[in-house]
């Protein structure tokens, strides 16, 4: 893949995530102002977004779903129909790690499927607070994660489960890790 298909491909994403903001906003009837307001991101920055020209992060997004009543998955997934394809994918940044939006399931629960690349840091790499449970499986390399006061060591195959809404952080041993992330939200329909 050249640079340009790449370019196109991220801008695709970042407009294709600013329209659904926008979408989410206007179906809880709020301006531009209240959206900021009440999730602390500033105005310039969700005007960005929603105009395609900004860089959504998980933690941003993450933000503007609690505020929306959605899940961060919704801002990836269509309107109407099935699934994007998987050409459209893009990773987005959380704190320090990189995911890369899979799928969506809603049932009695929603849930939002990542994968997620865990780097090697000095220091663990901690989360904001989000809501939601994660359950995170490993795949490859070894990491603790979990709440801040409790993490847990986790080799390839093994899981955890732990509430978003607490102080949870992220630490690969010995070399980056790669991991299954699904973040479980009670079932939201906008």
């Amino acid at each position: 893949m050249n640079k340009e298909t790449k370019s196109q491909e991220q801008d695709s994403f970042a407009q294709h995530v600013g329209q659904r903001i926008r979408y989410f906003r206007d179906l809880q009837g709020l301006s531009l102002s209240e959206l900021s307001r009440r999730s602390g991101i500033a105005k310039g920055t969700l005007s960005k977004l929603e105009s395609g020209t900004g860089n959504p992060t998980i933690v941003t997004l993450g933000a503007l779903a609690g505020i929306l009543n959605i899940t961060p998955g919704d801002f990836m997934e269509p309107r109407n129909g099935p699934p994007r394809d998987q050409r459209g994918r893009k990773n987005i940044s959380g704190p320090g790690i990189t995911m890369l939006f899979l799928h969506k399931i809603v049932a009695e629960k929603s849930w939002d499927i990542y994968e997620t690349n865990i780097p090697q840091t000095d220091t663990p790499i901690y989360s904001a607070t989000h809501g939601g449970i994660e359950h995170l499986i490993m795949v490859e390399g070894v990491a603790e994660v979990g709440p801040v006061d409790a993490p847990t060591r986790l080799h390839p195959g093994e899981r955890v489960a732990f509430p978003g809404d607490k102080p949870h952080l992220y630490f690969a041993i010995g070399g980056p890790c790669k991991a299954l992330l699904m973040m479980e939200h009670p079932t939201k329909r906008a």
